[in-house]
């Protein structure tokens, strides 16, 4: 590349074989041609990283980092944030893909009004369903925090971030969502954000993902509840009074124990109130969209009871054939 790329589109690479041409092709397809991709390869067990070699020969504008060791997701972002020469940022997730006007219409706005972030409406393939912030108010913090806790804004992606910015957060050593915490200080710390009202992102469901993957679920749930310890850390350091953020913040932390109480390994009562013990007094409030026999296990949880996993499972079993009773095909 004989000029310096104006962005850098970072894609961490793992065990996404299938997944990744379909990604990287809609990359190079972007109407918008003054960029660098960087791929970090992260040991993929399977054929991405000849996948990536191959796509690096027949574009100049793919690098590709091969890590000697696997690092994880945030490690890798770093390692190619690190190698990044554009002014703006932009993480893609090698299983997803971008519509082909996205990073022309977001650095073009980017541009225009001098803003260190902008973030746009996605597509949510799982579910089938597009993702729309409706923010009237870039400005609000607290409106878009609480977006961000609902996922109306996508931490992990959509967004595009001058790279200047970065050098004031941190990036958190657990990999499982640690995408929380890295968003949380980028929306905290830009001066300028705007937003399209467009779904260029697609978010694709990947059984194979970390995320879905059924193996080392204890350790997920670890990573899980501390990058959650550091947000409510960083929210409460950022804004005195924290019930600004309900009843968003307790929904989304509700969620995070109770993977601890589901998980045999982890159900430690005493992390369950050391995390924004707040939120327990919100369990059943109308905004929560947790099963009611899972509110009943954070409502056991509050009182220092486990019930047996075994008991939840005959009480869903019951609960499910009520409901069919009720409701006949």
């Amino acid at each position: 590349m004989n000029t310096p790329p104006e962005i850098s589109i970072i894609v961490p690479v793992y065990n996404v074989e299938p997944y990744l041409s379909r990604c990287l092709d809609s990359i190079l397809n972007q109407t918008f041609t003054a960029f660098e991709c960087i791929l970090v390869d992260d040991c993929s067990p399977d054929n991405c990283p000849a996948i990536c070699d191959d796509y690096a020969r027949k574009d100049q504008r793919i690098r590709v980092i091969h890590n000697q060791q696997n690092q994880g997701s945030s490690l890798s972002r770093q390692i190619g944030l690190q190698q990044a020469a554009g002014d703006y940022i932009l993480f893609i997730d090698s299983d997803d893909w971008i519509e082909k006007e996205m990073v022309e219409e977001m650095y073009s706005k980017a541009i225009d009004d001098n803003s260190d972030i902008i973030y746009c409406d996605f597509y949510d393939e799982q579910f089938n369903k597009q993702v729309t912030c409706y923010t009237s108010n870039n400005n609000d913090k607290i409106l878009l925090f609480k977006h961000l806790l609902t996922m109306r804004i996508n931490p992990r992606v959509t967004i595009l971030v001058r790279k200047s910015l970065y050098a004031k957060i941190f990036f958190p050593q657990d990999s499982f969502s640690e995408d929380w915490v890295i968003s949380t200080q980028l929306l905290y710390f830009a001066e300028r954000i705007g937003y399209i009202a467009k779904p260029f992102y697609h978010r694709c469901y990947n059984p194979n993902s970390l995320c879905n993957d059924k193996q080392n679920t204890t350790q997920k749930t670890m990573e899980f509840f501390n990058n959650f310890v550091a947000v409510t850390q960083l929210l409460h350091t950022y804004f005195e009074d924290m019930s600004a953020f309900e009843p968003e913040l307790s929904n989304r932390i509700n969620k995070v124990k109770l993977g601890f109480i589901l998980d045999k390994q982890t159900r430690d009562i005493q992390k369950l109130f050391d995390l924004y013990p707040q939120s327990n007094q919100l369990i059943f409030n109308n905004d929560s969209k947790l099963p009611f026999y899972h509110k009943i296990l954070l409502l056991g949880a509050t009182k220092k009871i486990v019930f047996p996993l075994r008991v939840l499972d005959v009480f869903y079993a019951l609960r499910k054939k009520l409901s069919t009773h009720n409701h006949p095909q």
